[in-house]
């Protein structure tokens, strides 16, 4: 009840300063000179916290919020409103990045191998297809390939 009459108080004087100990609020909207939502803290869908970032032309920068296994998820975005870099986890939990090009299509991925072996990384081309890789094996070896645009490459393995 104090906040609201604080905040009737400065809305009838004009007085745009504030100052609260505690601000519950469902969504909050920060928006610039022009009134264009700049940033935005709410909830997703599922209940988890959200923070948006948005540039004065309304385009989306960065987004915070959480998978559905509850990790948290940091995602910029490009001009043309693709991703640009995701941080994430995997399903298990395992740290993820994830760079994109222009056009939408994954760049790199760096993750972690299927059955947790150790750290993968792999890099596409322009097109989209993976050309070139580097993880551990299940007995936790490096394991590099190199792979043309049309999937032919050779795997190099340790050993004798």
């Amino acid at each position: 009840v104090v906040a609201m009459a604080a905040v009737v108080t400065m809305a009838a004087t004009g007085d745009k300063i504030g100052d609260f100990d505690v601000v519950t609020a469902r969504h909050i909207a920060v928006v610039n000179d022009a009134g264009a939502l700049i940033v935005g803290l709410g909830a997703t869908d599922n209940g988890d916290g959200l923070v948006l970032t948005k540039s004065a032309k309304g385009k989306d920068l960065v987004r915070l919020s959480a998978t559905v296994n509850d990790h948290g998820t940091v995602t910029t975005y490009q001009p043309n409103g693709k991703e640009s870099v995701t941080l994430s986890a995997t399903m298990d939990g395992e740290g993820t990045v994830t760079t994109y090009q222009p056009n939408g299509k994954e760049l790199v991925n760096l993750t972690t191998t299927v059955g947790g072996n150790g750290g993968f990384v792999q890099v596409y081309n322009k097109t989209g297809e993976s050309i070139a890789q580097m993880y551990a094996d299940e007995y936790g070896n490096g394991v590099v390939y190199a792979g043309n645009r049309k999937g032919k490459g050779r795997t190099l393995q340790p050993g004798p």
